[in-house]
């Protein structure tokens, strides 16, 4: 396991990550970890106000159905 320590500049806030990949430089560690953060978001955000409990596929496609579904209805 690598353990990495990040400063966020505009708040002092310091982050800390855990990630088995030792080749990547940890700044791009930190930058797909904020990526990733936020799409948790968008789906929290979806789950929140669409009303949707889980999704019944895993493919792109059937994500996109349920979505458009909930929105119409």
């Amino acid at each position: 396991m690598r353990r990495i320590k990040f400063k966020v500049p505009q708040t002092g806030k310091v982050l800390v990550f855990l990630t088995n990949n030792m080749t990547l430089p940890a700044l791009t560690i930190t930058a797909l970890y904020k990526n990733r953060w936020q799409v948790e978001l968008f789906f929290k955000w979806i789950k929140q106000h669409l009303r949707i409990k889980k999704f019944l596929g895993t493919s792109e496609n059937a994500v996109k159905t349920q979505i458009w579904c909930a929105v119409a209805t």
